[in-house]
C-alpha cells in the first residue's frame, strides 16, 4: 500500500512540473520571457523496529529568451539506496544533461551525459554557447550558474555589537565622539535651495 501510495505522489509530482513546463511555452517550444519552476516531494513512513523509509524528489527548471533553458533534478531513496543528480543545458531543440547516481547500498557510482540533437564532440562549443547566451541576461553574475554562492564574511564585532554582548570591546571599536559640537550654521554651506532668514 506504502509503495502504491509513494509511486501515485511521484506520478502526481511529474505531471506537476510537465504542465507547468507547457504554460511558458508557445507551440514551438520557444518562449519569449523569463520563467521559474520548482516542485518537490518528500515521504516518510516508518513501520515498527525496521528503519525509516524516506524518499525525495525535487525538480528545477528555469527559461530564458531565445530557448535557452537550465534543468535541475534530484532523487534520494532510502529503500533502494539511491541517490541521483542531474543537470541539464538546452538552447532550443539542443541538450547537454549530466546524470550523477550513487547506489548506497551497492556502492555503485555512475556518471552519465544525454546528448539531445548534438553529438559528444560538439559538447564542449555546446556548452561555451550556453555559457554566453546565459550570461547576456545575467552580465555581472558570474559565468557558471551552478557554482556554489560565495561565502559571506561575518565579523565578531558586528554580531557581538548588535546582542549588546563584549562591551568593551565594542568601545574601541566605536570610541565616543568628543570635542565641540558642529551646528549646520557653523558649516557656511552655500545652496540654491537654502535661504537663512
Amino acid at each position: 500500500m506504502l509503495d502504491s501510495m509513494m509511486f501515485g505522489v511521484r506520478n502526481r509530482m511529474e505531471d506537476m512540473h510537465r504542465n507547468f513546463e507547457n504554460l511558458s511555452t508557445d507551440s514551438n517550444g520557444n518562449t519569449n520571457a523569463h520563467s521559474f519552476s520548482s516542485s518537490s516531494v518528500m515521504t516518510y513512513s516508518k513501520v515498527g523496529d525496521e528503519p525509516p523509509k524516506v524518499f525525495q524528489a525535487s525538480s528545477q527548471t528555469r527559461r530564458a529568451p531565445g530557448g535557452i533553458k537550465e534543468t535541475r533534478q534530484s532523487l534520494k531513496d532510502s529503500e533502494s539506496g539511491l541517490e541521483k543528480m542531474s543537470i541539464g543545458h538546452h538552447i532550443q531543440d539542443r541538450g547537454h544533461v549530466l546524470e550523477k547516481k550513487h547506489n548506497k547500498k551497492t556502492g555503485e557510482r555512475e556518471l552519465n551525459q544525454d546528448f539531445q540533437n548534438l553529438d559528444e564532440s560538439e559538447a564542449q562549443s555546446f556548452d561555451e554557447e550556453w555559457q554566453q547566451e546565459v550570461s547576456k541576461f545575467r552580465p555581472f553574475a558570474p559565468k557558471s550558474s551552478l557554482e556554489a554562492p560565495k561565502p559571506k564574511v561575518v565579523h565578531r564585532a558586528a554580531l557581538t555589537a548588535a546582542t549588546g554582548t563584549d562591551q568593551g570591546r565594542r568601545d574601541k571599536a566605536n570610541p565616543k565622539p568628543e570635542g565641540r559640537k558642529i551646528h549646520i550654521e557653523d558649516l557656511k554651506v552655500k545652496g540654491s535651495g537654502m535661504v537663512k532668514q
